[in-house]
């Protein structure tokens, strides 16, 4: 694999790993429910076949609201698997929205509350990282497309870290855009709190792969006035 091209493609690689698998489902609501949808969506194969359940399963009315989100999971989940990044951007922007939902009512106990917060920090990592993937597989580096992605995804990192301010993840992929940005100060500022919140949560494999980090050069048509 060689030239940019070849390197485009081992770095979407390489996010793709990262991304975890879509959110496991609520446990305060009934067992043989979440059954039902597993059933009819999660374990359904192959993956256009997957695809179809699941939004099928969307559609009955009876579902409970509380499902709404890891559903949409599952199909952007399946998405990605399938490279097809926008879809997967699209569902993961609707499982956020049912998610919010969940988080922003009055109902919800102050002990649930940072799971909760901890989960939508994942979510917006996960969104951020799907950008990162499709700006790196569909847009010329330095495009004005590619600048609007790399706008979009930073502002996810940022939405990441409101949720969970140690999310060390989000830390060091938002160092990445500033650095395209030209701001290698901030960059810098997001690696050494990337490596100490790695620390911090005993990453240790994360943080030491961290300190070795090489972050992409300016481009200087991206510099921010």
């Amino acid at each position: 694999m060689n030239g940019p091209s070849g390197l485009r493609l081992a770095t979407c690689f390489g996010l793709a790993v990262v991304l975890p698998a879509a959110q496991t489902p609520p446990t305060a609501h009934p067992r043989d429910e979440w059954r039902v949808i597993a059933k009819e969506c999660r374990d359904v194969l192959p993956a256009q076949a997957k695809i179809r359940a699941c939004l099928n399963l969307l559609s009955d009315r009876r579902l409970a609201p509380a499902y709404l989100a890891p559903i949409n999971a599952e199909i952007s989940s399946t998405f990605q698997g399938l490279r097809d990044y926008g879809n997967a951007i699209k569902y993961k922007k609707i499982e956020i929205a049912h998610a919010n939902t969940a988080v922003e009512q009055p109902s919800a106990s102050s002990e649930a509350l940072p799971a909760s917060f901890g989960a939508m920090s994942l979510r917006y990592l996960e969104l951020g990282t799907l950008q990162s993937l499709n700006r790196l597989a569909f847009f010329d580096s330095q495009s004005d497309e590619a600048r609007r992605d790399a706008t979009e995804e930073q502002s996810n990192y940022n939405q990441a870290l409101s949720y969970n301010p140690m999310n060390y993840r989000a830390y060091r992929y938002r160092a990445e855009i500033r650095s395209l940005f030209c701001d290698r100060a901030s960059a810098a500022q997001d690696m050494e709190a990337a490596v100490r919140f790695a620390e911090q949560a005993g990453d240790q494999d994360a943080a030491r792969d961290y300190k070795h980090v090489t972050l992409s050069a300016c481009i200087p048509a991206w510099r921010r006035d």
